[in-house]
């Protein structure tokens, strides 16, 4: 796997997840998704900011404010504010290579200084492709350069891929003169406006998985997490070739559930009692094909959770973060 490239693009998930502000709510949209990909995850950060998990997360990232500012200065775009969504998606090699991915970034945007900072990457280029005006640049430490290949769309979007071919695909796909994701291609996701802020699907099927791991027939995993009143609604579809493959699939993962609320409820470890709380709100049912997994918890109890760790990380290094970013005066590195 192409490590750098992979943590290249999902760190805009995490930029996206922790600091956005004031940005107003993206739906996913199949019809912007290319009609071939294995796999996407889209977070709609206009509606993660307003959920008390949102807040909590803008809360953390008050600690990046400085950096932030500069960045913002720099390329007169605030994460914090300007930010509206992000949707990666991508193919798997046959060898099992992640190398072959998209982020599209929709946000509020301005060409001249965003242009200005990409021309400080390495071996940063301006060519045309398809009737496309593409950006390529280089990544990476000196041992392994990658490649990026990006486009601003308009004013509102920003377009980034593994390749010039598969950018130019996501391109065409913005333009409607490539096929895009149906529907029927997402195995039972249906995601209703409002009620998430992260979701994502892969299609098992297409990926290079051995024969003895496709015992159920599971053809796709999708899932969508969101908050509402109060609670934290996650849910997991599992999606089956036929109705006895999901039968099973049901009947498995009831008895691993009645295994596990067994052993919480016997256990004297310290925080059986949350758990065995979180096991009993965790309710799975089956409609043909697909099996569902839902879980409503608390947002509160998540919350407490999450201020223990980071009581807990406060000074010790594997809590730390590292936020980079490149300003005039070369690379910067801030550790936190």
């Amino acid at each position: 796997m192409k490590t750098y490239l992979m943590k290249a693009y999902l760190s805009v998930f995490l930029i996206s997840a922790s600091v956005a502000g004031r940005a107003q709510a993206e739906e996913f949209e199949a019809k912007q998704v290319p009609a071939n990909v294995q796999w996407f995850l889209h977070l709609d950060v206009g509606g993660f900011k307003k959920t008390q998990l949102g807040q909590f997360a803008l809360k953390q990232a008050k600690e990046f404010g400085p950096e932030l500012d500069q960045l913002a200065e720099q390329l007169q775009f605030d994460f914090r504010k300007d930010l509206e969504s992000a949707t990666l998606f991508g193919e798997v090699d046959e060898d099992g290579e992640q190398d072959k991915m998209e982020v599209l970034i929709r946000g509020k945007f301005k060409k001249a200084p965003l242009l200005d900072a990409w021309q400080k990457k390495n071996t940063f280029k301006i060519i045309h492709a398809a009737g496309h005006e593409l950006l390529t640049w280089h990544d990476g430490d000196e041992k392994e350069q990658e490649a990026h290949f990006g486009a601003i769309v308009n004013e509102g979007l920003i377009a980034i891929g593994s390749s010039k071919e598969r950018l130019v695909q996501a391109l065409n796909v913005l333009k409607g003169k490539a096929p895009s994701l149906q529907p029927k291609q997402l195995g039972g996701l249906k995601l209703k406006k409002g009620s998430y802020f992260l979701a994502g699907m892969v299609n098992v099927k297409d990926l290079p998985i051995p024969p003895e791991a496709q015992a159920f027939k599971v053809q796709s995993i999708g899932f969508h997490l969101g908050e509402q009143d109060k609670k934290i609604v996650a849910h997991l579809l599992l999606n089956s070739a036929d109705a006895d493959s999901s039968l099973q699939i049901q009947q498995m993962l009831q008895g691993l559930l009645a295994m596990g609320q067994l052993q919480v409820a016997v256990s004297a470890e310290p925080g059986a009692k949350e758990l065995g709380s979180v096991l009993k709100n965790l309710k799975i049912a089956r409609a043909k094909n697909v099996v569902q997994v839902g879980l409503t918890l608390p947002v509160a109890i998540l919350l407490e959770q999450l201020k223990l760790n980071f009581q807990n990380h406060d000074g010790d290094q594997p809590g730390r973060m590292e936020l980079k970013f490149r300003t005039e005066g070369g690379a910067k590195n801030q550790d936190r």
